[in-house]
């Protein structure tokens, strides 16, 4: 098994796993031009993980310069209890302790038990004290 950073030309393979994992919900700005521009934003902090030139997992990170952020951890159900998914992550961590960000953050949806506990499980800490809200800017591609 080969872990290296995502390329845009790997996106069909990845997004493949991703429409495919439950609990990872792909929207507009997974395509490829916007996956692209944002691993042209974030380079080498964004990884998949190769088995005989089938990808079996990916994970999109990237940092605002202040705090990193992990997207979309997905790991084909063959390859998942081996501690690929933990590689990845830590593939992840490595590269933004490199760019000196010292805190990363990720989402989970409300609804999703199996990855509360696989993040708690990590030593991620569920944080009570704050909303994630958003808002839509119209006429913005991919928004």
């Amino acid at each position: 098994m080969n872990i290296r950073a995502f390329e845009p030309s790997d996106h069909p393979d990845v997004l493949r796993l991703w429409q495919t994992t439950p609990g990872i919900v792909v929207r507009d700005v997974d395509a490829g031009a916007p996956i692209a521009a944002y691993l042209a934003k974030n380079p080498g902090m964004s990884f998949v993980a190769v088995v005989d030139d089938h990808i079996v997992g990916a994970v999109l990170c990237g940092t605002d310069g202040r705090r990193g952020y992990l997207q979309h951890l997905a790991v084909h159900p063959d390859y998942r209890r081996q501690g690929l998914g933990r590689r990845l992550v830590q593939r992840c961590l490595d590269a933004l302790a490199a760019a000196g960000v010292d805190k990363c953050h990720l989402m989970v949806l409300a609804d999703n038990r199996d990855a509360a506990e696989y993040w708690t499980h990590l030593g991620w800490e569920l944080r009570s004290d704050l909303h994630l809200m958003s808002h839509t800017i119209s006429g913005v591609p991919g928004a």
